[in-house]
Order: structure tokens, then sequence, then C-alpha cells
């Protein structure tokens, strides 16, 4: 873990950051375009959020609205502002890097190895979690019941990508047995046919829970593409020329297809392409990750650069702390430029774009101080929680942690859809209920000695550094 320190304690030096040159050095075996990709895409959809979002306080109610379906003609921009794909494109790559140095002599149990990324995923989110009951309660005791929606709606808005992310995540130990470009493109093309298979049913007349199983295979997708990049399968030519095949298939949805230009879900729009993912999106996924594995070779130039790098590692450390709690700290940004007399509730205005602008770049400048200050809850184990896992179970165990998983995958999709309110409340219970179930399915069996544990696997990149030392933690390093 990345740690400073004002002073030093007694008998023990004070702690610094390392210098760029020292990180460089430090991490020289690390894939930096993974760890650059992650965080320039979580930088992006930040920005985009800060953009599109619209917020109405007249009349003492509160309104949401979104830029984009004020003003139609940005909409466009939505496929350069959509790049969440890249996350699981870079999620499935550290996976795969992770998978490979274990796997080599003694392959890990699916359900077990799961659970190592789920620990990671779910220490934030918990934290987060507690702080959003607690305001909620505190707002709906306080009688501000138009604040209290907002929270109850919004705050949990956004964990549709932590439970997609489980979910693609519980597929990677059945992709590991892709290994040569024919098991890519096969693989891409299960993918992109069930989800044009999925929405050629919907679309006409079929049950609308049908679109949900687009969260599997879109999202997929770039986990195929992710743990091609790994085993380096597919030459930069083909990527390329997958990527440009993708972008001209996806031209030709939107303007002969049923499909929406946005990439987000907009006022208005008759059919959605995230909420469900439609088949336009799994194209985009394509055209996103295809390309960044065609362009590896600036990105690693790029990420080479020891001051590029280190802000990098600092960023992923908190990566999950970035995402979950931009939101409450656009909210907060929001709030005092409405109580200055900066509203962002008219597009029309001539101040609008100033506002947002200014504003936008408040919150990227207060996300530094919030990602050091809160990042520690992200990389502190919790006790019994971060234990050592069973590195391996019999078959039905681990089936039974692996389905147990799943479960809470759709248990965090399913709160994000309806809220902190309702069946909402009903859901959260479930996914406590998994994660709980998990955790001790997958607890190390107490006769079995140490062989079989391993720790927790964290999948950010935590530095210690001291004046006296710099070291990685060894289960960061790609082996």
């Amino acid at each position: 873990m990345l740690t400073t320190s004002a002073r030093p304690t007694a008998g023990k030096p004070a702690e610094r950051l390392p210098t760029p040159h020292e990180l460089a050095a430090l991490t020289g075996d690390r894939d930096r375009v993974v760890d650059l990709i992650r965080i320039c895409s979580l930088l992006v959809v930040v920005v985009g959020h800060s953009i599109m979002l619209t917020v109405d306080a007249s009349g003492g109610s509160i309104r949401l609205g979104n830029t984009l379906g004020d003003v139609p003609m940005l909409q466009p921009a939505t496929w350069l502002l959509q790049v969440l794909p890249l996350f699981f494109f870079a999620g499935a790559a550290a996976s795969t890097h992770g998978w490979m140095s274990r796997a080599s002599d003694d392959p890990p149990a699916a359900g077990h190895w799961l659970f190592t990324r789920t620990q990671r995923l779910l220490r934030p989110l918990g934290w987060y979690l507690g702080v959003v009951l607690v305001v909620l309660a505190g707002l709906t005791t306080a009688g501000l019941d138009a604040a209290a929606d907002v929270v109850a709606r919004l705050g949990v808005q956004l964990l549709w990508f932590l439970g997609a992310y489980l979910l693609v995540l519980a597929v990677v130990p059945l992709l590991q047995r892709i290994r040569t470009p024919l098991h890519v493109f096969l693989a891409l093309g299960t993918c992109w046919g069930s989800t044009a298979l999925i929405d050629a049913i919907r679309l006409h007349a079929g049950p609308s829970w049908l679109g949900y199983l687009n969260f599997l295979t879109v999202w997929t997708i770039p986990a195929v593409l992710g743990v091609a990049y790994a085993k380096q399968i597919l030459r930069p030519g083909t990527a390329a020329a997958v990527s440009i095949g993708a972008l001209i298939l996806d031209t030709g949805l939107v303007h002969r297809g049923p499909y929406e230009i946005s990439l987000v879900t907009v006022p208005g729009q008759q059919l959605s392409n995230m909420s469900p993912p439609s088949l336009l999106l799994a194209g985009h996924a394509i055209v996103l990750c295809a390309g960044a594995v065609a362009v590896r070779r600036v990105l690693a130039t790029i990420a080479g650069r020891p001051r590029v790098w280190w802000w990098v590692v600092l960023g992923n450390r908190g990566a999950m702390t970035l995402y979950l709690w931009h939101l409450p700290v656009l909210a907060a940004v929001i709030v005092l430029g409405a109580v200055t007399g900066l509203d962002r509730a008219d597009v029309q205005s001539a101040s609008f774009p100033i506002v947002v602008g200014v504003q936008t770049m408040l919150l990227l400048a207060l996300m530094v101080p919030v990602v050091v200050m809160l990042s520690p809850l992200e990389n502190r184990p919790l006790p019994w929680w971060d234990g050592p896992v069973a590195r391996r179970a019999g078959r039905a165990r681990d089936l039974t942690l692996l389905a147990a998983l799943v479960c809470l995958g759709i248990a965090v999709l399913m709160v994000s859809r309806h809220g902190l309110l309702g069946d909402g409340i009903g859901w959260l219970i479930s996914g406590i209920g998994c994660a709980v179930t998990g955790r001790v399915l997958a607890l190390r069996p107490a006769a079995r000695g140490g062989g079989d544990a391993v720790p927790g696997d964290d999948a950010s990149l935590q530095v210690s550094a001291s004046r006296r030392s710099t070291t990685l933690d060894e289960s960061h390093r790609r082996r």
C-alpha cells in the first residue's frame, strides 16, 4: 500500500512517495498499458457524467436531466465518451496475467479464484453503501423527501457496472481456453451473434426481460479481447482491421437498423443502448478494445514515461474510490454552484457551457484529495472478509461458490436498477447474503494446513515507499 507520513514515528523513519524514476524501476515487469487504460477510461467516465448531468431544483423538487437529451446534436460524442468497455478489457487482461501466473503448475479452482477478485471489488463498495444508507436515513428522518429520493436512486445507479463486471469475471476462467486468433474470432462471433439474436427477439414482440441477458453477452466481448491482449494472440494489423470493420458495421446499424445514435441512455429514447446493452454497444466494444490492441505499442511508449507512470500508479491505487465517489462530489459541486447562483438547469443559456466546464475542472481537482483520503479504505484488508482463501476445493463446493458470486452480481445489478427503495432493499439484502455465503464457502478448511491457502487477490497496484526502501507487493507483479 502506498503510504505517507508527515513525521517519523518512534524508531521508524518518515515515509514518502517514491520518485517517478524509483517507481519506474520498481514496476519494470508490470504491464503498464493495462493500468493506463484502466485509469484513463475512468477519468473519461467522470468527465462525461459531469458534462451530461443537468439539475433543476426549482419549485421545491429536484429534477435530473441530460444535456444530450436537450441538445441531440451532441449525441454522436458518446462514441468517444462511452469508454467503459475499455475498463472491462483492462480488468480481463489483468485477471489473465494473474491467472497465468498461478495456473502454470497448479491452476486454482475457478470459484475460489473469482472470490479473491470479489474481495477487492466489494471492499470499497461496502464502505460506500454504508455512507449512502446513513445519508439516506438522515434525509428521510429530516423530512427531506426530494433529496432522499435522489440519493436512493442516483446514489446506487452506477453500481450496475460492478454487477456486470463481476459477471464477466466469472467467465474469465473459461476464456483462458482462448489460445489462437481463431478462438478469439469464434468467441467474439458467439457473443455478438447471441446479442443480435436476443435483440431480434426482444424488439419483435419478445419478452423485454430477455434483453438483460445482454449484460453478459455484450460485456464479455471486451473480456475476450482483454484475454487476447494479455496472451498477445492478435497482431496489431489484424486488430486494427477488426476495429475498423466493427465501426463500419455499427454505422450501418444506426442508419439502417432500429438503434439510437447515443451510446448512453438519454430521455426520450425509444431504444436504449445501455440498459440493457444492445448490439450497437457490442460492436462499439469491439471497436474500442480491438483498437487498444492495435495501438498497444503507442500506449506502452506513453505509459513508459516515468512521470506519466507515476500518476497512473497513484490513480489506479484508488480506481474504485474514484468511480464510486465522483457522483457524490459532483452533487456537492452542483449544490455549491446553485447556492452561488450558478445552476445548470437551462442548457440553452449562454452561461451553461462555462458553468459546466468550470464545475468539471473543479470536480477533477476535488477528486484528487478525495481519492487520497478515501483510497486507504479501498486498500486496507478487512477482518474476516479479506482472510486467506482456499486455493482448491471439491467441485461441488467450488460450483456452489461460483453460483453464489454470480447471484451476487445479479443482485448488485438489480439494486442499481431499483435503487434503495422497495424491491431494491430486498435485492440489497440478497446481495449481502450471497457475499456472506461466498466468504464462508471460500474459507480455508482448518484441517488442511497452510499449503492450499492464498491471500486475497488484489488487482490494484499498491506501493509501499519509505526513505530506506521501496517495495511492491508481490501479488501485484506481473509474473
